[in-house]
């Protein structure tokens, strides 16, 4: 009988132990994001950003939107920019001198075409973008675990493309399918280059709203992987992403010709 008793307290003090852990750091989180949403560079991120972008995707204003999502750009800039003075750097240089060359997000300029040059002060700007890489947005779905990027064929056809985004994604296929290294450098700059070509295809405005928009949910599921190679921190991980990658692409010539 003692035995049973002291069995059942040590599973009484176990699970108490273990719940205020996990309340701990929810609290913890809870405090930390409350911090960063009342910091200055918050209220500049409300009073600077959010007249075009919302801060999270919102299904009810979908119609709304008129610029991507601050927590879409958040998840676009950091897979490449892991390190928070990169990712400042990269923001800055964006928002300072918006351009084809620099664009990460090619669906989102395509949709709703190149933001303006906007005149931020640099330390009001600094602030905003240090804040854009801390802060927790809370649970949302990630980019390509959407359920509407489905791709479907035109009316039981696949969809026709131009000459240059074939040969684009010709060159994808041979880039990924051909590349043999041990060098993690290579990988990074492999996925850059797979990225710059999907870009080229994706900023190509002479589709109709239709074609364009199977092609951006194509390119919308491979996003993630391509922004992963481009950071990765292994070979492992690298070869990983590039096999993924390889897999994907396979599925391109059911859906386009």
């Amino acid at each position: 009988m003692k035995k049973l008793i002291l069995i059942l307290v040590t599973i009484f003090l176990f699970t108490s132990c273990n719940k205020d852990k996990k309340t701990i750091a929810k609290e913890t989180i809870a405090i930390k994001t409350a911090s960063k949403v009342t910091s200055k560079g918050y209220e500049l991120m409300k009073t600077n950003c959010f007249v075009c972008h919302m801060e999270k995707p919102n299904q009810t204003k979908h119609d709304q939107m008129i610029a991507p999502p601050m927590l879409r750009i958040q998840e676009h800039y950091k897979p490449s920019y892991p390190n928070k003075e990169e990712f400042i750097t990269a923001i800055k240089t964006w928002v300072n001198n918006p351009n084809e060359d620099k664009i990460m997000m090619p669906g989102a300029a395509r949709k709703f075409n190149i933001m303006p040059k906007l005149a931020i002060a640099d330390e009001d700007l600094q602030l905003i973008a240090e804040t854009l890489y801390d802060i927790d947005f809370g649970d949302m779905p990630k980019m390509n675990e959407q359920s509407d990027n489905k791709l479907s064929l035109n009316d039981g056809k696949k969809w026709l493309l131009n000459n240059s985004s074939k040969k684009l994604v010709t060159i994808i296929n041979k880039q990924l399918n051909n590349f043999k290294s041990d060098d993690l450098a290579a990988y990074n700059k492999l996925g850059k280059d797979v990225f710059d070509n999907a870009k080229t295809v994706l900023l190509d405005k002479s589709y109709d709203d239709n074609t364009f928009g199977q092609i951006q949910k194509f390119f919308h599921n491979i996003e993630e992987n391509m922004h992963n190679m481009i950071a990765a921190k292994s070979i492992e991980s690298a070869k990983k992403e590039q096999q993924i990658l390889i897999k994907k692409f396979h599925k391109f010539d059911e859906y386009f010709e």
